[in-house]
């Protein structure tokens, strides 16, 4: 019951590029204030319509096995920084989905990682260029 109220009362989503940006390697984001994983869908997006848009329409299996052969498992990773503490959580469990007006790439808190921590750096790694790419961070469905 308590989480379900924090989630309620408590979850977000920041628009960590409020404009769209191009990551060739890594980017990092040093925020002015930090995030936090509530639970366990807690999780980075990156929509990357812009540079798969025109498979959008193709019907949802078409664009998940677009999404999986563009941005391959591994291929993107995102580290979580809490700078007092010195501790880092890793993203890497890459996922896709893709709705009418989007295709997004996600990476999900894990499950392994204690909630509730705080972080104001946060690391993107790709080896696959990110072209004109929007990026956020979820703390619930």
């Amino acid at each position: 019951m308590i989480e379900f109220l924090k989630i309620l009362f408590l979850s977000e989503f920041v628009l960590l590029t409020p404009e769209p940006i191009t990551i060739d390697g890594q980017h990092e984001f040093r925020l002015t204030e930090s995030v936090e994983a509530l639970n366990y869908n807690a999780r980075i997006n990156i929509d990357v319509t812009s540079m798969v848009d025109e498979f959008l329409g193709t019907g949802v299996v078409e664009e998940l096995d677009i999404l999986s052969e563009k941005f391959p498992k591994g291929s993107v990773e995102v580290h979580l920084i809490e700078s007092s503490a010195g501790d880092k959580i890793t993203l890497k469990n890459l996922g896709y989905s893709t709705s009418k007006n989007s295709m997004d790439l996600s990476l999900k808190y894990p499950k392994n990682a204690e909630l509730g921590r705080s972080y104001d750096t946060i690391i993107i790694q790709s080896n696959v260029l990110l072209k004109e790419v929007v990026i956020g961070w979820a703390n619930s469905k």
